[in-house]
């Protein structure tokens, strides 16, 4: 091996461990979820947060970057703090706007009844791949939970697959009660609204 060789896989080598840290192959597995969340002119720059597993799912940066959006790894989606919706993924990129009303939430104790009102500038969050919920419900935190589409008969929890979509969050019009609130897989191309009525709604 010539001595170029041997200097770019020491290179990558430490690159990979600043990155991902020894043995610490769920950052690696967490960035590339974070990943799908998205188109490359959007992640390629954007910060990415996971959930760390050896501090019980706490989030944690895995990625800095210098684009407008930020990047999470499965399991916001319910926040469930790093126990993602297995096996659906649901990584989001969200840009500034979108960003600072998902942290407001994360700072609450109950997503759903906040002490300080969220923000109110509507920004945008992508969720390319799609995103799972079980028996109809998206949890929010501490008990609480949203109706996204009814749960089939049957025994057993039943898994839905909200299909790849963009969201407006914080919700930004006046609803006239045009707009579904309710997830259809028959029409899942059509808007709705989620969480509608709630401070969370979008």
């Amino acid at each position: 091996m010539s001595k170029w060789s041997i200097a770019v896989s020491m290179s990558l080598s430490l690159l990979s461990s600043s990155v991902y840290g020894d043995g610490h192959e769920w950052k690696k597995n967490q960035i590339e979820d974070a990943l799908m969340a998205a188109p490359p002119v959007i992640t390629e720059k954007a910060t990415i947060y996971g959930w760390d597993e050896t501090k019980g799912g706490e989030m944690t940066l895995l990625r800095s970057g210098t684009g407008e959006y930020t990047c999470l790894a499965t399991g916001f989606s319910s926040l469930r703090v790093g126990k993602p919706l297995e096996p659906i993924p649901g990584p989001l990129c969200a840009d500034a706007n979108a960003w600072a009303f998902l942290e407001a939430v994360m700072e609450e104790d109950n997503a759903m009844k906040p002490k300080k009102p969220y923000p109110t500038t509507p920004g945008m969050v992508w969720m390319l791949a799609g995103m799972g919920i079980k028996e109809g419900m998206v949890d929010v935190g501490l008990g609480d939970k949203i109706e996204v589409v009814q749960a089939g008969t049957g025994s057993g929890s039943k898994m839905t697959k909200i299909t790849p979509h963009i969201m407006v969050l914080p919700l930004p019009i006046e609803k006239n009660g045009s707009m579904s609130t309710k997830y259809s897989p028959t029409h899942p191309l059509a808007p709705w609204i989620m969480a509608a009525g709630t401070p969370f709604e979008h």
